[in-house]
């Protein structure tokens, strides 16, 4: 009788916890249901544009209220089941990080026609081989120039300190590798950062050998928006910092910070109000 007690609060625990999560998920496909009907037009075409800017408003603002706590959609969709690409469909794409552009950078993007050559070579035997695309350069860069060494290539400005005139092969090599590993590791390090914030749940992010980089996005329907965020440039930038101490200083910044996301998020709501009106107007009959 213990037992029997003991599995039957178990089964009522694991029960609510499902209906706990499955309710996210119940929310998430009745605002998603929500921002189609917002976005489509008055010929039965989805504008995914619009849906997205519908969606991207809510994204901070209380969308479910549950036993009197309030969810954002960013806390409702990150609460929801995955139900992965199998499921519910979405986006796989898988990302190369380019060898030959890494390699031509670190030569200070020498523009000589025989190194050129020994790069679009290497491109070439990549095709029928397992070896790493650095191990071909090499092989390629041998045959072409037997009495040259690498660091003649590669002992530039840009290297200057990691690279010398007197290094061996062996030793450029080293450093070609290092530099192409932390160049494929950052770029997955940036992606993983973009993907995590696109607003999907659980997206799935892995490396596939040497320079692929597999990405799957559940639910992802907008492919325009993901390609961007994809190839979108880093940009490093600076500001001046002010230093200060003024409680009241500090209040006031605070306070402008506050009136100027109030201010965006209001010319956000009357864009989108305005093109729901306009399409309103367009689907009444004359």
């Amino acid at each position: 009788m213990q037992n029997k007690g003991l599995v039957v609060v178990l089964t009522i625990i694991i029960t609510a916890l499902c209906v706990y999560y499955l309710s996210f998920t119940f929310v998430t496909r009745g605002v998603q249901q929500d921002a189609t009907e917002k976005a489509t037009e008055k010929n039965g075409v989805v504008n995914l544009a619009r849906k997205q800017a519908y969606l991207d408003s809510l994204w901070n603002q209380p969308v479910y209220n549950l036993f009197g706590a309030e969810y954002t959609y960013k806390e409702v969709k990150e609460n929801e089941l995955s139900l992965g690409l199998d499921l519910q469909g979405g986006m796989h794409v898988v990302l190369e990080v380019s060898p030959v552009d890494i390699i031509k950078g670190l030569s200070d993007n020498n523009t000589d026609p025989a190194f050129i050559a020994v790069l679009q070579k290497a491109r070439e035997m990549q095709k029928t081989s397992q070896e790493s695309y650095s191990a071909l350069f090499y092989k390629a860069f041998k045959e072409a120039n037997p009495d040259k060494t690498l660091a003649s290539v590669f002992a530039t400005a840009s290297t200057r300190g990691r690279v010398s005139l007197s290094d061996t092969d062996d030793v450029v090599m080293k450093f070609l590798n290092t530099e192409i590993e932390s160049a494929i590791e950052r770029s997955y390090t940036i992606l993983k950062t973009r993907i995590d914030q696109f607003g999907t749940s659980q997206p799935n992010i892995q490396r596939l050998g040497t320079g692929m980089i597999q990405i799957e996005i559940p639910g992802a329907d907008n492919p325009q928006r993901v390609r961007k965020l994809l190839q979108g440039a880093a940009r490093l930038e600076f500001w001046d910092i002010v230093e200060y101490s003024d409680p009241q200083l500090n209040q006031s910044l605070i306070a402008i910070n506050q009136m100027l996301v109030k201010e965006q998020n209001a010319k956000r709501t009357e864009a989108l109000t305005d093109t729901n009106a306009k399409t309103d107007a367009a689907a009444k009959p004359l």
